[in-house]
């Protein structure tokens, strides 16, 4: 069995601002086609987590967290 990769152990996941469950995602591979995260006037505001997570395919990290860094 695989384990999961968990966003919340990723280095590139930070929480969001004033957000308890609410994780972004600062890979800039993931963020470089996102135009809310090019275009966000809050530094490193980064897509959620949960919807890069939700792609199948195409992807830049999947639900497979093919990006996925340890902290």
């Amino acid at each position: 069995m695989i384990e999961p990769k968990y966003c919340r152990d990723c280095k590139w996941s930070a929480p969001e601002t004033n957000s308890e469950w609410t994780l972004r995602c600062h890979c800039p591979t993931v963020n470089a086609k996102d135009n809310y995260a090019l275009a966000s006037t809050a530094l490193g505001r980064g897509v959620s987590c949960s919807s890069e997570r939700d792609k199948k395919w195409p992807a830049k990290c999947g639900m497979r967290g093919a990006l996925w860094e340890p902290k």
